[in-house]
């Protein structure tokens, strides 16, 4: 492949352009953060680090270590637990700016195992930058400036692309180890189950097959009845997108394509996606399995998505949130057409392709994640307390505040209270 690479000479025009373009799409990723990042609390943030910091003090082992594995809606959120319970213990305080910051790394890491994939592959810089871009984007706003939410969803897709790594690279060890990260940093990390258990069948390796189920099947025990799982009571019913084969489908297309971010582009996105990766499948399955098993985890993801929140409505598939996996489809589409590429003109192509789409992604979503990013800064930054439940988010916020450990930024106040002083 040496002789189709795009090598990056110093003094090149490809290489400073792709240079200067990943420096300028990571700054601005980064300054949003900075921007927009607010130390108030929002939605989630309230049950999942004040429902657990204020209780914490309170009990005893063993109580204190379980009450780190309890549940935050329908995972169980123990990372974010054990950097906010970290965060006090060290510092004496918690800020969801550090917060932010902390989640967010796991965002990067991710970026950073796509590269060492790239490197391990021959792919240069020139011929990553594309990804890089396009990762860098705003599409997952809703994370990007969220204490809590960003330290459960962005480390849980790294740990189960870490897992998938380990898996192609005959480490059972730490591919088990690294799903346990995932399902214990949020549920999502389930749908590896299916991913690992194909994976050892097809290679006939019934030893590590048979170890992995006991091992699923332990860390389930604990999961579920052990630790006392309860089905949260807004959780929609599955048995209702189950009766349609075709909706569960449509729904798949478009959390896969969700970064077209309306609702037909979106689909249509998922099925030229998914159509591309499908032709290609041998290809990636013989030479480039880590690609190849991505691949069927993003599909086990938007399958159980569509299963277990196809009942709410076809369009929370594509949320914000959402669009880390389409983020990873279309670096899965990109690397398949790069790799695949039989000359030095084909892989220029593809470059050029993905450098032009990737900004173009990048400039979309600059415009709609950047005014969503400043609406909820600008509503968080007012003092009204964002949550549905105002009366009992005060009463966590003050508990916090009088245990010493949290200090509102901004004066808190109801919306009932705006109201009433215009």
């Amino acid at each position: 492949m040496k002789d189709t690479q795009i090598r990056n000479r110093p003094h090149s025009f490809y290489f400073w352009t792709a240079l200067g373009l990943s420096l300028l799409a990571t700054a601005i990723h980064l300054y949003i953060i900075n921007r927009y990042s607010s130390g108030m609390p929002y939605r989630d943030d309230f049950d999942a680090i004040f429902g657990f910091l204020n209780e914490y003090p309170n009990l005893h082992f063993p109580q204190n270590f379980l009450f780190l594995f309890s549940q935050n809606n329908e995972h169980r959120i123990f990372l974010d637990h054990l950097v906010s319970l970290l965060m006090v213990s060290t510092t004496g305080r918690f800020s969801f700016i550090w917060m932010i910051w902390i989640g967010n790394v796991g965002w990067f890491l991710l970026v950073y195992l796509l590269w060492k994939f790239s490197k391990k592959n021959q792919i240069s810089f020139v011929e990553f930058s594309p990804i890089l871009i396009g990762m860098m984007c705003l599409s997952h706003y809703e994370l990007m400036t969220m204490g809590m939410a960003a330290v459960q969803h962005y480390f849980q897709v790294f740990f189960c692309v870490l897992a998938i790594w380990f898996l192609v690279s005959n480490s059972l060890w730490l591919t088990l180890t690294f799903f346990i990260c995932a399902l214990f940093t949020a549920g999502g990390g389930i749908c590896l189950v299916p991913v690992i258990f194909l994976y050892y069948l097809l290679q006939k390796e019934w030893r590590n097959l048979l170890f992995s189920i006991a091992t699923v099947g332990i860390v389930f025990l604990i999961y579920f009845p052990l630790l006392g799982y309860i089905q949260p009571a807004t959780h929609p019913d599955v048995l209702l997108a189950l009766k349609s084969p075709l909706y569960l489908t449509t729904y798949a297309f478009g959390f896969l394509g969700g970064i077209g971010n309306t609702y037909k582009f979106s689909i249509a996105l998922g099925f030229v996606f998914t159509a591309v990766v499908i032709s290609k499948w041998k290809f990636l399955l013989t030479k480039y399995p880590f690609l190849f098993w991505l691949t069927i985890y993003l599909f086990v993801t938007a399958i159980t998505n569509a299963i277990t929140r196809g009942a709410i409505g076809i369009r929370t598939g594509q949320g914000s949130r959402y669009t880390t996996y389409s983020l990873l489809f279309t670096a899965i589409v990109y690397f398949s057409c790069l790799l695949s590429a039989t000359s030095l003109k084909t892989r220029l192509r593809v470059v050029n392709a993905g450098l032009f789409l990737s900004l173009v992604i990048f400039v979309y979503w600059y415009a709609h994640g950047q005014e969503n990013i400043a609406a909820r800064y600008e509503d968080l930054e007012s003092g009204v307390l964002q949550h549905p439940y105002e009366d009992w988010a005060a009463t966590s916020l003050n508990r916090a505040t009088a245990m010493g450990y949290y200090h509102p930024t901004k004066n808190p106040r109801l919306s009932t209270d705006t109201k009433a002083n215009p």
